[in-house]
């Protein structure tokens, strides 16, 4: 796949969250492709046909992009961390019924990969601060979000919810069951 241009730093606060969405998929790329996040952040945990296909569909002003070697993309892929699917899923299972399910499933990949790096997760997502994210995930995953009342930062909220997720899963002895919560359907979910 070639290099993406996908610049986010000077556009003004979009007022819509579709296009707010566009502006934290193309922050989590850009900031993997410059190295500020984990290389795995830059394929969202998809097969990299689901990828160019949401590029192709989020970003149509790009040229076709072409695919990468299948064992080069499978090799970014197998670098993605113990976590990340989990906060997919649990990002899902809080999905708004109102919102496209593509469109929640993208964003729920790209604020778990920008988890992953070291920045606040506004910076990581390429977003202007914390009330961008507030927006996002309130209306994309409003139940998820009405949970964190002490305005805790997002990275922490969440990886706290993880937490308390897996210690639930770990006193009733299985697993965590987020993925059967997730709110997206078994195909989306193998991607993770």
């Amino acid at each position: 796949m070639s290099a993406l241009s996908l610049s986010t730093a000077t556009a003004p606060l979009p007022r819509d969250e579709s296009a707010l969405l566009d502006r934290a998929i193309a922050g989590v790329l850009r900031h993997a492709q410059d190295g500020d996040l984990p290389l795995f952040a830059w394929t969202l945990g998809l097969p990299q046909a689901a990828l160019l296909a949401m590029l192709a569909q989020r970003f149509p002003e790009l040229d076709r992009l072409e695919p990468m070697p299948e064992p080069d993309y499978a090799s970014i892929r197998a670098a993605t961390p113990a976590g990340f699917a989990e906060l997919v899923a649990l990002l899902g299972a809080h999905r708004a019924p109102d919102v496209p399910e593509a469109e929640a499933e993208w964003l729920a990949r790209a604020v778990a990969a920008a988890c992953f790096g070291e920045r606040p997760l506004s910076v990581d997502l390429g977003l202007s601060g914390r009330e961008a994210v507030s927006r996002l995930l309130v209306r994309y995953f409003p139940s998820l979000s009405r949970r964190n009342p002490a305005r805790r930062s997002w990275k922490s909220f969440l990886f706290a919810e993880l937490a308390a997720a897996r210690a639930g899963a770990a006193a009733a002895g299985g697993a965590t069951g987020l993925g059967q919560r997730a709110g997206f359907s078994d195909s989306d979910r193998r991607g993770c």
